[in-house]
């Protein structure tokens, strides 16, 4: 619905540690790299017309998916 995904190259498959769907606009996929794992974060972010409280949530909840994952996984924030 909100256009979030991933796309992973038939090659990159066998390195995909995890994939989880938090919620519809966030997406979180973990890669095993040779040197670091890498966490994919991707997310839609809502609008501006959105209200405060709908975007306060979205951000509570990216940041509690961004927690969870080791911190010495480099973990970029993909999105809109």
């Amino acid at each position: 619905m909100f256009g979030v995904a991933f796309i992973v190259d038939r090659n990159m498959k066998k390195n995909v540690l995890d994939f989880k769907a938090v919620d519809e606009r966030i997406f979180i996929l973990r890669i095993k790299t040779k040197f670091h794992n890498q966490t994919f974060m991707n997310v839609h972010a809502p609008t501006e017309e959105k209200d405060g409280i709908e975007k306060e949530a979205l951000c509570h909840k990216m940041e509690e998916a961004y927690d969870i994952h080791p911190p010495n996984n480099i973990k970029p924030l993909l999105g809109d």
